[in-house]
């Protein structure tokens, strides 16, 4: 037998030949694990169904992925149905080409590269369980394996690729859709230069005016005279937006899920939500239709700030939210009687509150009406309330599981900050000595779950505390200082480095008012 070099290598030369360039009539189609349900095997995990998508902050579903080019030749917007329909060059047992067909919703994505479909796998799949019965739609339909990654018309394996708008709309759950900071100045971030140039460009680019020095107050909180203050950083430079401290927030502290309907009613109850804003070097006006040209991503952490003048105190009737004299803004659950004024008058719409008793409900998907969208979960007669008792031993039994018409918040993990209290106290015994709770010897759930360490929680009051090393970083700001509100918790500015030698390095958007890369 000998080897037939000529052969091998035309074959090798099939094999390795460049795929043709998408286009808008034959775009490519790509599948992508979930960042959330991987290919399949979490979805039935409600903390992670209900996880927002880092990007598209999406819940619940996945979605094609288009730039708004595509998108406009297509002449379909977020939440349209669009078919997408691959013609293979092998034949059926009639000799009839084969054809994958998937009906899914669109997602208008900026950034997204043109003349390409991206879905994540991992959903649409039947009777899976409560929670992952028809989430999403089910990309594997057109996944095969001669194309496991992408579907391009290659004229080997595929001879056709086509998108068509359906002309029917998807209803998306979606936590967040506005892409701007709104020129509020919560993200302050600058090119390795210009931090170089300014390196105070924090105080900066708030996005108002500056404040005065001293800013006069007709409040007047509880003296807050503890040994030890709380507080914590959000490095924004390194942090990625891959949410692992939402999910251990939603552990620790026993928050429950709502499912697709309420979220999309804006009821979604994460104590810890992440924020994504995009920037770009050319401005956009969202409220026009305006799309950001070839944006940069910055991603913050947005929880309780624990103000020191905090604006939900002044309004609650009952006293329900309160300072201690450690600093923290905390709640007592059983004073609250739901009028939500605390959540009117906070300027950074971090509290949550319980319109239903979600933790004993189904999360809302067995239907009494058909088409006009009525759950039976959600009218009195027809629901079905409780908790099996392996749901209830999920629980944290040190956290409060919060009942209908309460409000609820980011507590900085009191329930941690007290049992290391009780510690301090075991240790010290009857001499009362020191009652103090060691340096940096506990932390918040966010903050241990980190993986990039970009959470700092400690004592503020201790000078060689690390969260006290972080605040004094000149990158170290807190958000909305003009309204005197004296936040326990701030941020470091963000810093970019592009490339020098890099086309597009002089084209670098900054997600910071008035500042230029």
């Amino acid at each position: 037998m000998s080897f037939n070099g000529g052969a091998a290598a035309s074959l090798a030369h099939q094999l390795w030949a460049t795929t043709p360039a998408p286009t808008s009539d034959s775009p490519e189609i790509v599948f992508v694990r979930s960042y959330a349900m991987d290919d399949g095997r979490f979805a039935n995990n409600g903390w992670l169904q209900e996880l927002p998508d880092p990007i598209t902050k999406l819940t619940w579903d996945n979605a094609a992925m288009m730039s708004p080019n595509f998108a406009k030749s297509l002449n379909v917007e977020t939440g349209d149905l669009i078919q997408i329909s691959i013609n293979d060059t092998a034949k059926d047992t009639n000799d009839q080409p084969i054809r994958r067909e998937l009906v899914v919703a669109a997602y208008v994505s900026p950034g997204h590269a043109d003349n390409s479909v991206t879905i994540p796998i991992g959903y649409g799949r039947k009777k899976t369980g409560p929670i992952a019965d028809e989430s999403g739609f089910n990309a594997y339909l057109l996944r095969t394996a001669s194309n496991p990654h992408f579907a391009v018309a290659d004229g080997k394996n595929i001879e056709s690729v086509r998108v068509t708008k359906v002309g029917k709309k998807y209803p998306l759950s979606c936590t967040q859709e506005h892409w701007s900071i709104e020129g509020r100045g919560v993200v302050r971030e600058a090119t390795l230069d210009g931090y170089r140039e300014d390196n105070e460009f924090v105080k900066k680019c708030g996005g108002m005016d500056e404040p005065q020095s001293v800013m006069p107050s007709l409040y007047s909180h509880p003296p807050l005279d503890a040994p030890q203050q709380w507080g914590m950083t959000v490095d924004l430079n390194i942090c990625t937006g891959c949410s692992a401290c939402v999910v251990a927030c939603q552990a620790e502290n026993n928050v429950p899920i709502v499912g697709k309907l309420q979220v999309a009613h804006g009821r979604v109850m994460h104590w810890l939500r992440i924020d994504r804003y995009y920037a770009s070097a050319k401005p956009f006006d969202e409220d026009n239709g305006e799309f950001p040209e070839n944006p940069e991503m910055v991603h913050q952490p947005m929880m309780c700030q624990h103000c020191e003048n905090a604006p939900c105190e002044t309004v609650c009737p009952v006293n329900a939210t309160i300072h201690s004299e450690d600093g923290l803004n905390v709640m007592a659950y059983n004073r609250c009687v739901g009028t939500r004024y605390c959540a009117n008058n906070c300027p950074f719409k971090v509290r949550r509150f319980n319109f239903f008793d979600y933790n004993q409900r189904p999360i809302g998907k067995k239907k009494i009406a058909g088409e006009f969208g009525i759950y039976r979960e959600y009218v009195a007669p027809f629901t079905e309330k409780g908790a099996p008792d392996i749901t209830k031993m999920q629980k944290n039994p040190n956290v409060t599981v919060r009942m209908r018409g309460v409000m609820e918040k980011c507590t900085f993990c009191v329930q941690r900050i007290e049992e290391a209290k009780i510690a301090a106290h075991v240790r010290a015994g009857t001499s009362n000595n020191n009652l103090r709770i060691p340096r940096d010897s506990f932390t918040s759930a966010c903050a241990q779950a980190c993986p990039h360490e970009a959470i700092t929680f400690g004592d503020i009051k201790d000078p060689e505390s690390k969260v006290s090393k972080m605040k004094q970083q000149n990158r170290n700001y807190r958000l909305l200082e003009y309204l005197n509100v004296n936040t326990r918790t701030s941020y470091l500015g963000r810093i970019r480095n592009p490339n020098p030698k890099m086309p597009d390095a002089d084209n670098i958007g900054v997600a910071c008012p008035g500042e230029k890369a």
